[in-house]
């Protein structure tokens, strides 16, 4: 498989992933439910921010993965790509968006991480663990 091909599956699983965990965010800030809502402060946040925002996590996790993956030694263990993928997902999900000026202006510094990232931990592992596997199981079958 070209590694073109291969960033792009791996931009669109994090993508996904990123906006995934923002629009279950959102759900739980706003209704205290699961649920895909999506953001929207007027003339602030629009659903167009909130999809970038989602790109450009997953792309500073393609990037993330591309770097530990550049060693060829380090990029034929099995254990160190899901390690790879597992850490990129995790950088995804916290540059994921929304932006924390959605919920209110007035956040300290360090907050916004620990109650929109660390505070989430129980919606955060799961989404990063289904991104590692489904990278790992699209890997195997187009292999």
């Amino acid at each position: 498989m070209s590694k073109l091909l291969l960033r792009a599956l791996d931009l669109a699983i994090l993508s996904f992933a990123a906006a995934l965990f923002g629009a279950c965010l959102t759900s739980v800030m706003r209704t205290g439910d699961i649920g895909w809502v999506i953001p929207i402060a007027p003339y602030m946040y629009e659903a167009r921010d909130f999809y970038s925002q989602a790109v450009v996590a997953g792309l500073a996790g393609v990037i993330v993965l591309a770097v530990a993956q550049r060693p060829a030694r380090l990029r034929q263990s099995s254990s160190w790509r899901l390690l790879a993928t597992f850490a990129a997902a995790l950088l995804a999900l916290y540059l994921a968006p929304p932006a924390p000026v959605v919920f209110g202006n007035t956040w300290a510094p360090g907050e916004a991480t620990r109650e929109l990232y660390l505070a989430q931990w129980r919606m955060v592992l799961p989404i990063a663990i289904a991104a590692t596997a489904l990278r790992w199981g699209l890997l195997r079958v187009l292999r």
